[in-house]
């Protein structure tokens, strides 16, 4: 299993603190990594699309130029 670590500073990581506290999550990393399995279904449902389609899909939702 892979694992990846992030350092989040400032505003970013004051919000996730607050958002995660009252939603309810357990912890911050707990909210995070829920958003990121939500994005993620978003953008590769089937798993089974090319890196072009993903690509495609990424810039059309404003995440990449």
């Amino acid at each position: 299993m892979s694992k990846l670590k992030m350092k989040i500073d400032g505003e970013l990581c004051d919000r996730i603190l607050r958002v995660a506290s009252v939603g309810g999550y357990s912890s911050p990393e707990e909210f995070v990594l829920h958003v990121l399995e939500r994005e993620l279904e978003k953008l590769d449902p089937d798993r089974s699309e090319s890196e072009e389609e993903i690509r495609r899909k990424m810039e059309g939702l404003g995440y990449i130029e």
